[in-house]
């Protein structure tokens, strides 16, 4: 028994994998945040429960700005949901540039800070989200995985973990609007 304890106490305690982007790139369009999210973005996805059946999908239309202030690199991505059942949520994203390929962000519904980091075309990123469960609020740690596969082409893959344990991933394909005029 104690065999088993001290292995499942520790992949708790890991939860997210500590891969840095520098070493999950795949190729493709190098990712540069402010470039690829600048402008109106499509998004479609899937979540899926922790056995992998699908349990909701969106469509999301979203908005990115950026400017400098005071030399530092600022930005807002605005994201508008609409679920398969009707249900619409607005999610606010703040970043700020802290470094090469390196951002912090900042919603409502995300406790704390978001840590960003991009290298190749592969961006991270890890936050703990507050989520509504049975009218109560449940916060879920969250690892991020956008690849640019195309230059107005992002897949991104979600993991979401509860005291360690998978709960659930989105998949989302990103696609960056081009100029319709």
């Amino acid at each position: 028994m104690e065999k088993l304890l001290i292995p499942l106490c520790a992949m708790m305690l890991a939860g997210c994998s500590n891969i840095p982007a520098s070493e999950n790139a795949a190729g493709g369009t190098p990712f540069v945040l402010q470039e690829f999210f600048s402008g109106e973005l499509d998004a479609h996805g899937v979540i899926l429960s922790r056995g992998g059946e699908v349990r909701r999908s969106f469509n999301a239309v979203m908005r990115g700005k950026w400017h400098q202030e005071n030399g530092v690199l600022r930005g807002v991505l605005t994201e508008d949901f609409v679920f398969d059942d009707g249900e619409k949520l607005q999610r606010r994203w703040e970043l700020i540039g802290t470094g090469e390929g390196r951002f912090e962000g900042t919603a409502s519904d995300v406790e704390g800070t978001a840590v960003v980091e991009s290298a190749g075309n592969a961006v991270r990123m890890d936050y703990s989200l507050v989520v509504p469960v049975s009218g109560r609020s449940v916060t879920l740690s969250v690892e991020d995985w956008l690849w640019r596969m195309e230059p107005d082409v992002v897949v991104n893959k979600s993991t979401m973990r509860k005291w360690g344990f998978r709960v659930g991933e989105i998949i989302t394909t990103i696609i960056r609007r081009r100029d319709r005029s």
